[in-house]
């Protein structure tokens, strides 16, 4: 992705001004576009950006943003075509820290993933040398995202059953159901539809997960609830366009998936 392309998709990653009422005194803005760069010294290019809308005037210069990088040399791995990826997580407005994650590409279905827990999560504050520390968790985040290539195998050596995959994608609605949705298997076989001809032949942990991810985060699919007097009606789901939902729920599926692998291979 170049810079006019990155400006137009998230433009708050060039902001320089550091005028937000919510910073302190204390608050060092360090402008994204310098942590792009200094990446992109070390090899790591930008090949997504997203930003968070705001509807409060002047605040889009300040809204969250997430880029996700790839290393110049790094080629695709398994059949999948998966790249080892560094996610990052910023925003001008005082309320949140710089955010590297460990993040999987799958070229099959163009989908990217944020994987790992927590503990895998690396923080710098608008404090201090924040250009250095961001530059140093890179590699260890980066590592944590190849170590994650050995987990994809091993998912994807694990076929599964249809009782076992609609257990699987049942556990997954759970995770983002709300009030008056149902969960049931009627629904779950909707988040077991694959969309690209290479998923609907395979059975295997891996492939079933990212079927139920995909469908997840970009919506579109056909469910089914019950209005106030128990009448049956069809929706659709929305697409994620919350950072933060996004790497919530990216991390609660990858989670379970990995706990489904650990249970499968005792």
């Amino acid at each position: 992705m170049n810079l006019a392309q990155l400006q137009y998709i998230a433009p708050s990653v060039f902001t320089v001004d550091n005028s937000h009422h919510k910073t302190s005194d204390k608050y060092k803005q360090i402008p994204t576009i310098k942590i792009v760069e200094q990446l992109a010294e070390k090899g790591f290019h930008v090949t997504k950006a997203m930003q968070t809308n705001s509807r409060i005037k002047g605040n889009r210069q300040f809204a969250k943003h997430m880029l996700r990088f790839r290393h110049e040399s790094t080629e695709p791995k398994l059949n999948d075509g998966l790249f080892p990826e560094l996610v990052l997580v910023n925003s001008h407005d005082g309320l949140s820290s710089y955010k590297l994650m460990a993040g999987l590409f799958r070229l099959v279905c163009s989908n990217g993933l944020v994987v790992g827990n927590t503990c895998d999560e690396v923080r710098v504050r608008h404090q201090g040398d924040i250009v250095g520390q961001v530059i140093e968790g890179t590699y260890s985040v980066v590592d944590t995202a190849t170590k994650m290539l050995t987990n994809a195998d091993t998912m994807s050596q694990i076929e599964l059953n249809q009782d076992e995959r609609m257990l699987l994608a049942t556990t997954a609605l759970e995770l983002k159901t709300k009030d008056g949705e149902i969960v049931d298997n009627d629904n779950a076989r909707q988040f077991l539809r694959a969309r690209n001809m290479y998923d609907s032949k395979r059975t295997d942990l891996f492939t079933t997960f990212n079927v139920i991810q995909e469908n997840m985060i970009k919506g579109k699919v056909q469910v089914y609830s019950r209005d106030s007097k128990g009448r049956r009606i069809v929706t659709r789901t929305r697409e994620v366009k919350s950072i933060d939902t996004n790497i919530k729920l990216n991390k609660a599926l990858w989670t379970m998936a990995q706990k489904f692998a650990e249970l499968k291979t005792k």
